[in-house]
């Protein structure tokens, strides 16, 4: 990750969502040895990259959801049938989408 770019100081909201979003997934995605590591010590490796996927696949349909450039009909029904098909935790089964 290298930030050698200025930023449009007029971006909009929504540029600037997508940027942070796709920094966000990008430091999901970059591997960090030292966590694996640990995660080897302790025996939960094979968890742990179960729930990076499970973060992957949320942050793309977070993506998917919030970026509908000239939104029409078809795009709500897509979005709520993504909200709909959106996993949930397994402890309190609140949807990853509820309000923090």
């Amino acid at each position: 990750m290298h930030d050698q770019n200025s930023i449009d100081k007029n971006e909009t909201p929504s540029m600037k969502y997508d940027r942070a979003l796709s920094l966000f997934t990008e430091s999901v995605m970059k591997p960090d040895h030292d966590l694996r590591g640990c995660a080897h010590n302790q025996g939960c490796y094979d968890e742990l990259l179960e729930i990076r996927e499970h973060v992957l696949k949320y942050l793309k349909t977070l993506k998917e959801v919030t970026h509908h450039t000239n939104a029409d009909e078809s795009d709500d029904l897509e979005t709520a049938k993504l909200i709909k098909e959106k996993p949930y935790y397994p402890n309190d089964q609140k949807p990853y989408y509820a309000k923090w």
